[in-house]
């Protein structure tokens, strides 16, 4: 009898972990679903073809946001995707941690829609950067908590080196994206200009970090 019992308290408690990650992955792909919402249809006016109606609307700036804003929340998921890999027990804590995060995420169609139509605002690069930024500290936050020995909710925990790689990478990827605010206070062209870039420090940091944890052996 206790044998059930505690394969019925196993298999609950699997079912609790799986509804977490199945809400989760909902939002994240409202999110990236309501990215192309903002994307109109422009109207063609007299004569003209439908690439001059794409540059007279913009459109063009739409899709780079699209793009853009796609790439970074399927980065997003992908993390949060390995994250709940290592998990295998939860706290009321752990959910409202992930709800922090997927505040953050909910977030991206507005301020990626900001971005498509005022892209040339650093305000309104800074306020991208922001939401991106928060995005990433709440990852943190996340791999933080499952990867602490005490809350006893991971395996990870028993790979000390992985754990460290995975924090690492998270508050880099958010400091990274903080950058991009910080450039955008200096009122200066060239700066405003790296903001606009400084993202793709990204993908050599994350090789770098690979690198320093896991060793050629």
């Amino acid at each position: 009898m206790s044998h059930d019992s505690h394969d019925l308290f196993e298999n609950r408690k699997q079912f609790q972990i799986e509804r977490l990650i199945l809400f989760s992955d909902a939002v994240f792909a409202i999110a990236i679903t309501l990215l192309i919402i903002e994307i109109k249809v422009p109207e063609l006016e007299g004569k003209e073809t439908l690439l001059e109606s794409f540059n007279r609307n913009h459109t063009y700036n739409g899709f780079l946001g699209l793009a853009l804003s796609f790439a970074i929340i399927g980065q997003f998921w992908t993390n949060h995707h390995r994250l709940f890999g290592y998990v295998n027990n939860y706290t009321i804590r752990l959910l409202w941690l992930n709800l922090h995060m997927l505040f953050w995420i909910v977030l991206m169609p507005f301020s990626s829609a900001l971005v498509s139509k005022y892209f040339s605002l650093d305000s309104v690069w800074m306020l991208y950067s922001i939401n991106l930024f928060m995005i990433g500290l709440s990852l943190y936050f996340l791999w933080c908590y499952i990867t602490n020995p005490k809350r006893n909710i991971s395996h990870i925990v028993h790979d000390p080196i992985n754990a460290k790689m995975s924090r690492v990478r998270s508050i880099t990827v958010a400091i990274i994206f903080l950058s991009g605010f910080l450039l955008c206070l200096f009122d200066w062209y060239p700066t405003s200009l790296i903001a606009r870039y400084v993202f793709l420090l990204i993908f050599p940091a994350m090789y770098l970090i690979k690198r320093i944890y896991r060793p050629k052996k």
